[in-house]
C-alpha cells in the first residue's frame, strides 16, 4: 500500500513537472510522450488515483489538468463528476481542455446524468448557456436528457422570445443526432419554421434533421471526408 502510494505521488508530481514555460512552447504530442508513463500508471491505478488526480484540475491551462482530464475519461470514476462539471462552470478559454472535460462526462454516463441536469437547469433558469455543461449532458443518451431537450425544444417553440440573446438552439438541438431519435423529426421541423433563426440556425436544423432522416449517408460521407483528409496528409 505505501509502495502504491509512492507510485501515485511520483506520477502526480511528474505531471506538475511540465507545467513550465519550456514545454508550453511544445506541442501535444511531444509533451505527451514525456507524460506517457505518468499517464498510462495512473490510468492503470483506476479510482485509486482520483482523489490525487482531480486535484490537477485548473482554472487556466497546465499540461498536468489536460493530462489529468485525459485520464480521468479513461478511468471514468463517478467519485470525478463533481470536480469535471466545476472545472466546466469556470469557463476556462481553453477549448480542448473544455472539450476533455466535456467527453470525460459523457464517457461517465448515467453517473453524470442527475449532477448534470441539476446544474444545467440552473444555468438556464438564470439565462445562461454553457456550451460544454450542455454538450456534456445532452452528449449522454438516455431518457432523462433526450426528455429535456424535447421539453426545452418545445419551450423554444412556444416562447422563443424567453430565449434570445443567450440560448443557442441550433447547437442545443444537434446531440438529437446523438440520442438517435426520429420521433422528435416533426419538433425539429416546426422549429425551421421560425421566422426568428439566422441563417446559419436554420441551416444547422436542417442539417441535424437530415442526419438523422438518413444518418447512413451522413456516416458514408463523414468516411469520404477522413478518407480525402488522409489522401492529403
Amino acid at each position: 500500500m505505501q509502495h502504491e502510494l509512492e507510485g501515485l505521488h511520483k506520477h502526480i508530481s511528474f505531471l506538475q513537472s511540465l507545467d513550465t514555460d519550456d514545454f508550453y512552447e511544445k506541442d501535444e504530442d511531444e509533451v505527451r510522450q514525456y507524460a506517457h508513463e505518468a499517464i498510462t500508471s495512473l490510468v492503470h491505478m483506476g479510482a485509486e488515483a482520483t482523489s490525487e488526480v482531480v486535484e490537477l484540475l485548473e482554472t487556466e491551462f497546465t499540461w498536468s489538468s489536460y493530462f489529468a482530464l485525459k485520464i480521468l475519461r479513461e478511468t471514468k470514476d463517478p467519485h470525478a463528476v463533481p470536480y469535471l462539471i466545476e472545472f466546466l462552470r469556470r469557463e476556462s478559454d481553453d477549448a480542448m481542455a473544455n472539450e476533455e472535460a466535456m467527453f470525460a462526462l459523457q464517457d461517465i454516463g448515467d453517473a453524470s446524468i442527475d449532477p448534470l441536469l441539476e446544474v444545467v437547469e440552473e444555468e438556464f433558469n438564470h439565462k445562461h448557456y454553457n456550451f460544454y455543461l450542455v454538450g456534456a449532458f445532452t452528449g449522454i443518451i438516455g431518457p432523462a436528457p433526450y426528455d429535456f431537450m424535447v421539453n426545452i425544444t418545445k419551450d423554444f417553440l412556444q416562447n422563443h422570445h424567453h430565449y434570445h440573446g443567450w440560448f443557442h438552439i441550433d447547437d442545443f438541438t444537434y446531440n438529437f443526432v446523438k440520442q438517435e431519435r426520429k420521433d422528435v423529426l416533426p419538433l425539429l421541423k416546426q422549429i425551421l419554421e421560425l421566422n426568428v433563426l439566422s441563417g446559419d440556425e436554420r441551416r444547422e436544423i436542417r442539417d441535424t434533421i437530415d442526419v438523422l432522416e438518413h444518418p447512413e449517408q451522413y456516416y458514408r460521407d463523414m468516411q469520404d471526408m477522413i478518407d480525402d483528409l488522409s489522401k492529403e496528409s
